[in-house]
């Protein structure tokens, strides 16, 4: 059963509707603006720690900053619905990563060799190489990102604002869709779609069961720190 329900969502809620609009705003900023402004000021090589830690560096301070201003100062948790954590969380969200990665291994599995049968050949994700040739330094900064700073930033942004903003205006499951779309979209990686779609929808699954954005958030980082683990670890195993 789920604990947020189609009431716990409401059109005039000023919290959501301005964290929408500041999430839009910084989705905007950290994958279309920043990229162009690089690209016009000529900026190349740029780190991998500055590519992976950014978005996150800008994201999380700023929805932080203007949410505990909006309706009543303070109660900033409450407003980012990080409440009621308890420690099943995260047993519960580490089960729930592992049965989703095997489901996600199975899609992509079936997905890649339909790609394969059409002829189309698709690369894996710019990330991969990234942290495949990082030192030892540039690695743990770069883990940092992935595995803590990323799940909080698109949790808040996807499930929070974007989700809680749409499940009133266009019913749960729409809204569910929709925002698992755009979180795929984001990522920029053809290769990975269908399992980052999937990805979205068992996020916010875990988000809606619990009415707690920490579940999600240490399902999205459990997931994370898996995939990372074993993209470091196989490649060795195989040569």
């Amino acid at each position: 059963m789920l604990i947020l329900q189609k009431n716990s969502f409401n059109k005039k809620d000023e919290i959501t509707n301005i964290g929408f609009a500041i999430s839009l705003s910084l989705l905007v900023l950290v994958f279309l603006l920043i990229p162009i402004i690089f690209a016009l000021l000529a900026i190349k090589n740029i780190s991998p720690v500055i590519h992976v830690l950014l978005p996150s560096v800008i994201i999380i301070p700023s929805l932080c900053i203007a949410m505990y201003f909006v309706g009543k100062p303070g109660n900033l948790l409450k407003k980012l619905k990080l409440v009621d954590l308890h420690p099943d969380h995260i047993s519960i969200s580490f089960v729930s990563s592992i049965l989703l990665l095997f489901v996600m291994a199975n899609f992509m599995y079936i997905y890649h060799k339909l790609l394969t049968m059409m002829g189309i050949k698709v690369d894996p994700p710019m990330i991969e190489a990234i942290l495949k040739n990082s030192d030892s330094s540039s690695l743990w900064w770069m883990c940092l990102g992935i595995i803590v700073l990323a799940p909080i930033s698109e949790e808040l942004i996807f499930r929070r604002f974007i989700f809680g903003f749409l499940a009133p205006r266009c019913g749960f499951l729409t809204a569910m869709v929709v925002t698992a779309w755009l979180f795929a979209a984001i990522h920029l990686s053809l290769y990975s779609l269908p399992a980052l779609f999937l990805l979205g929808i068992g996020f916010q699954l875990i988000y809606l069961k619990f009415g707690s954005i920490y579940p999600a958030i240490l399902m999205h980082a459990f997931n994370n720190a898996i995939a990372v683990t074993l993209l470091l670890l196989l490649p060795q195993a195989q040569t």
